[in-house]
């Protein structure tokens, strides 16, 4: 609990009294409330309903058919991935219920804002293009459907959205919609529309150079507009330090005034020495779009203490520093020990010139 409090800026899905016990040590911890965001938790599956218990209001929600989304067979719609059921956006009981009922829970968990999981409309072609082809492929953005009002699903999406945040916003609630990784071309849909964004899947390796330009420089774009970030990945391994770095680097590249980062491999209760480093402040106005940070074949980004080089490509690049840097090389990591206690330690190399790896980053310090 201690290092937890002192070390994380915060956290998600925390009874009440955990809560509290956090502040007690900081006052300043976040803890959000975790919901889905146009879907019904499959019956099964519970959240924390009132702060101090974890239950579902699908006794409640299931009442309303008219809320639900339905396939031209009129049956109800569920993800292919987990069983959550499809809501119709547009229905002004289902938005009525949402608000109040989202204010209620943040209310009762003295949570600071809401993590909105599952919500870019991109998701709909994966996980419900099956049992309702209507919405395969790019029918999210290029379907009207009259359920929707002669919408689109993300025409629809942006003024329920849009409403959703004004409404939770005007009593104090930061909706913070899970908008996955921006790399669907085709998805047209504005997600500065809220206070802010949580990116999973961020800067994934996977990612081909155009894929990661794309989502760089959205990134860059709701940074530039004052949006908050939590942006979140995975390590196959805890020693992976390759890809740890590649997060953090992409990180210092798009970060803003409220940006956050987390990357873990078997649980979040992780830490690792890199996030200690203290850059400074950028030393130019940020980027809105990535290819403005291309330098010498890689995406760079200066600070007052040093510099971070991204390379997504998959060829190796050279980078001449032009005088003797310090080389960020870091050791351990991994998961908080019983007596909170973390591994981990970092090492500084002089350098001239550094190799930036296929999808790699290194940070430099002066």
């Amino acid at each position: 609990m201690q290092f937890a409090a002192t070390h994380y800026v915060g956290t998600e899905k925390q009874l009440l009294p955990v809560t509290r016990a956090l502040r007690a040590i900081n006052p300043n911890f976040l803890v959000l409330h975790y919901h889905l965001s146009m879907w019904q938790s499959a019956p099964t599956t519970d959240f924390i309903v009132d702060g101090t218990s974890w239950g579902n209001d699908y006794p409640t929600v299931t009442m309303h058919e008219d809320w639900f989304w339905h396939n031209a067979g009129g049956d109800r719609v569920p993800s292919s991935v987990d069983g959550k059921l499809l809501m119709n956006v547009s229905v002004a009981g289902f938005q009525a219920y949402w608000a109040t009922s989202l204010a209620a829970q943040v209310a009762a968990g003295e949570y600071d804002a809401i993590f909105f999981d599952s919500a870019s409309p991109a998701l709909l072609q994966g996980e419900c293009g099956v049992v309702d082809p209507r919405l395969a492929g790019t029918a999210a953005a290029s379907t009207v459907f009259t359920e929707l009002g002669s919408q689109t699903w993300i025409d629809a999406w942006q003024l329920w959205m849009s409403a959703l945040a004004t409404t939770l916003g005007a009593q104090g609630i930061p909706l913070i919609p899970n908008t996955s990784a921006f790399v669907t071309g085709w998805d047209t849909t504005n997600y500065g529309l809220t206070p802010g964004i949580f990116s999973e899947g961020f800067a994934d390796p996977s990612f081909v150079e155009s894929d990661w330009q794309a989502s760089t420089t959205e990134l860059l774009k709701l940074a530039a507009a004052g949006k908050i970030m939590i942006l979140q990945n995975y390590l196959a391994s805890p020693t992976d330090v390759g890809t740890r770095f590649y997060y953090l680097g992409n990180y210092l590249l798009v970060k803003g005034h409220q940006t956050y980062l987390d990357y873990f491999a078997q649980g979040p209760l992780e830490w690792y020495p890199e996030w200690e480093l203290d850059l400074g402040a950028p030393t130019a106005t940020p980027a809105t779009d990535a290819a403005a940070l291309l330098v010498d074949g890689v995406y760079r980004r200066d600070f007052a203490n040093g510099s971070v080089l991204v390379n997504p490509s998959a060829s190796p690049v050279t980078v001449s520093l032009g005088g003797t840097f310090q080389e960020v090389v870091a050791t351990g990591g991994g998961a908080v020990d019983a007596s909170g206690a973390a591994g981990g330690t970092l090492t500084k190399m002089p350098v001239t010139s550094v190799v930036v790896a296929p999808t790699s980053a290194e940070i430099i310090l002066k």
